[in-house]
């Protein structure tokens, strides 16, 4: 075959090295011009990173402040001393001054000292260890007041601490508040009783010059109106401009620009010399990049990690056999790996590097001696086939390779559980493109991994017609979640012994779908494999948590994909919808199944923990359809393990169903854990649920999953009656 690249593809000698001459002097002006128009925007860009740096400093000092200040709230309010002294009838006032109002005095640490009752008015003060005798907050500013405004519903019953910036009569201060508490456990009989420290330190010389020392900032001040150097606004907690925070800029470009002037003219005279020799050996350059294009169209079709062709080299084979004019069948088996995501989460990219090595070398032992094995990239791998026996051996690749990647697998000192998706498309170039044969095989691999996963699948127009079916759900699920389509159902949980609901699952339904409604099973398995489950369980998770925030005496119950639990973020995001939404964390259980924990323990044991952080409980959802293991129950600590319907709905005519029910029931209360049975359909069901135990029941016979208004109707009723 013709190498396009040869000399005789080349413009003569002499020709090109004229070309290459004049284009190298004009890169020389190029690059002087360019050197000195460098050193000007370096010098420019310098001085302003360093500004913004400092102005970065000047914002973190403040921070710093305001959190001292939440530290000497905590060290002062969080006191079961103070508490003793505090909530009397009467104030010992003698005690208050020596205990705060002599603190100035001594280590300067603060310069007022408060203490205001339930109603945020002044019961006691000293400032700069005078007594104060102002009822009110007019003194403090509306920073103090934005601060309790804010917070007005938190101070009386949490332990956070509030701290900020306020503008009070006698200047800029910071300023904190707390309730005063004890320090383990909560206030005991003091009725509506509260009483609130409030600590001030007022800006002054002193306070930014040691902020100035600490954070490198040059002649750091405050004024009350911007100057002309560089400064940030400093805000009240209300909002409002107190002034600005001013220092003098260094400049450092400038200084860099003027030290390095002489040795930009040394670079530029170098780099000229330089591109002189580079004109004189590019001849030679040019030989050789001829004999090494061989090289590297070698290493451009090679994948850098496995050492297989990647997708172009197989591509490119493809369609120089069209071409050709083959009319041999070809088979192109597409592969993907299962849970080679959970390995680069859990284990990091290093072991999920030397897993594709370890797995490209199994598969290129199983490939046909007239077969190609290609990195596709990612955790995909195809192999291409052509001749008369070709879909007989893609058959038996795949099915060989399927066996060997089902079996665990030894990389480093970890032994990995993966598995793999395969799907095979056949055909001849004269019918269907390259193209178009990898399509059809990818269509094929979906199929495999949408129906379980760890199977083989071949193509046919049947498989077409459902991908697309499943692309046409996948694009209304994305516009569904865009137009509020969703709606979040609840089933309702009943205490096993008094039948009162005490809790509710959410489910999500999709009633204004424009193509009409989908059951769940229609396509939460879709929105799984498509990746929108994250953006489907978030929507789940907030709208429930919102629904049943009012309703205090109500638990909800919400269920995790896998998929979501995989996420790395996942508990971030349960905390960022349990903060947005209000909704106290203690009354929120999360659901995952038995089958995940069980194939991914070391993610699932990390979330687990995470998860309870927050103070969540969670749940092992469908227990008793997996390999159910007592050791996982004791490591994991589950609150609650919700018996799945399709053994609890056999209790009332099962007798092996029913000794299973009871053993798991008696297993979890020997760990402390709750039971929660599912699928009661009927009043046989619920009796023997009963007696054999359950802490909740949870099915058809109590209701089916309904709007909120119905939930909560049914609750209010049960209350009544």
């Amino acid at each position: 075959m013709l190498n396009p690249f040869s000399w005789r593809n080349i413009p003569r000698a002499k020709t090109l090295f004229v070309m290459v001459f004049m284009a190298g002097i004009a890169l020389i002006i190029s690059i002087v011009a360019l050197l000195y128009l460098s050193l000007h925007l370096i010098s420019s860009k310098a001085n302003e990173i360093d500004e913004h740096r400092t102005a970065l400093s000047v914002q973190g000092a403040v921070q710093t402040s305001i959190n001292r200040m939440k530290s000497l709230v905590i060290d002062n309010a969080v006191w079961d001393d103070a508490v003793d002294e505090i909530y009397r009838p009467q104030l010992d006032t003698q005690w208050l001054y020596k205990t705060w109002g002599t603190g100035f005095k001594i280590n300067n640490l603060y310069d007022g000292t408060f203490v205001l009752d339930e109603n945020f008015r002044v019961l006691w003060g000293s400032f700069r260890s005078k007594p104060f005798n102002e009822p009110s907050l007019d003194f403090f500013g509306n920073g103090l007041q934005a601060l309790i405004r804010n917070n007005v519903s938190a101070l009386p019953t949490q332990n956070d601490i509030y701290a900020g910036i306020t503008r009070t009569r006698e200047g800029v201060a910071f300023v904190g508040i707390s309730l005063i508490r004890p320090m383990v456990g909560q206030l005991q009989n003091v009725g509506s009783m509260r009483r609130y420290l409030v600590i001030t330190r007022h800006l002054n010389t002193q306070i930014l010059s040691d902020l100035g020392d600490t954070f490198q900032i040059a002649d750091l001040t405050f004024t009350a109106e911007k100057p002309d150097l560089s400064s940030v606004p400093l805000e009240s907690s209300a909002g409002e401009i107190l002034g600005w925070l001013n220092w003098n800029p260094r400049l450092p470009g400038a200084e860099a620009a003027s030290a390095a002037g002489d040795n930009i003219r040394q670079i530029a005279l170098l780099a000229s010399g330089l591109i002189l020799l580079f004109i004189m050996l590019s001849s030679a350059g040019l030989y050789k990049l001829a004999k090494g294009e061989k090289s590297a169209r070698r290493i451009a079709l090679t994948d850098w990690l496995s050492r297989l062709p990647n997708r172009r080299a197989l591509i490119e084979k493809l369609d120089h056999l069209s071409v050709m004019g083959d009319t041999n069948r070809i088979s192109v088996v597409f592969i993907d790996l299962d849970g080679f995501k959970d390995v680069n989460d859990i284990y990091g990219h290093d072991v999920g590097d030397r897993l594709i090595v370890t797995i490209a070398q199994i598969l290129r032992e199983k490939v046909p001696t007239d077969g190609t094995l290609a990195r596709m990239g990612g955790d995909e791998f195809a192999m291409t086939i052509s001749g008369p026996w070709a879909e007989e051996k893609a058959d038996e690749f795949a099915t060989e390779a399927l066996k060997a990647l089902n079996t665990p697998l030894k990389v480093s000192k970890h032994t990995l559980h993966i598995g793999a998706s395969i799907g095979i498309a056949s055909g001849t170039l004269l019918n269907s493109s390259s193209s178009e044969l990898f399509r059809r095989a990818d269509i094929a691999m979906y199929h495999s991994k949408s129906t379980g996963k760890g199977r083989v699948t071949h193509y046919d127009a049947e498989l077409n017609s459902a991908r697309e079916r499943q692309l046409m759900i996948e694009n209304d699920i994305r516009s569904g979640l865009d137009n509020d389509e969703f709606d979040v159902w609840y089933q309702p949980i009943v205490d096993a012994r008094s039948l009162v609901m005490v809790g509710v699952e959410a489910l999500v339904r999709w009633p204004r779908r424009p193509g009409g409604e989908l059951k769940p099973d229609e396509f939460i398995s879709i929105a799984e494999t498509s990746g929108l489950i994250y953006a489907l369980g978030q929507f789940v998770l907030r709208r429930a948590c919102s629904d049943l925030q009012p309703f205090s005496d109500l638990k909800l119950s919400v269920n995790i994909s896998p998929a979501q639990f995989r996420d790395p973020d996942f508990e971030t995001k349960v905390a960022s919808a349990l903060e947005s939404t209000c909704f106290p964390a203690t009354r929120l259980q999360l659901e995952v199944t038995e089958t995940y924990v069980l194939e991914n323990p070391e993610r699932a044991h990390s979330a687990v923990t995470n998860l309870k952080a927050l103070g969540t409980a969670v749940a092992l959802d469908d227990f008793g359809t997996g390999y159910s293991s007592i050791g996982y129950l004791r490591r994991f600590h589950f609150e609650t393990i919700k018996i799945d319907k399709s053994l609890a709905g056999l209790v009332d005519d099962d007798e092996q169903a029913s000794a299973l029910v009871s053993g798991t029931i008696r297993i979890a209360s020997a760990l402390g854990m709750l039971v929660v049975a599912e699928g009661v359909e009927n009043e046989m069901q619920m009796k023997l649920l009963r007696l054999a135990g359950c802490d909740q029941l949870q099915g058809y016979f109590f209701s089916e999953p309904k709007p909120l208004a119905h939930i909560l109707n049914m609750h209010q009723q049960q209350k009544l009656g």
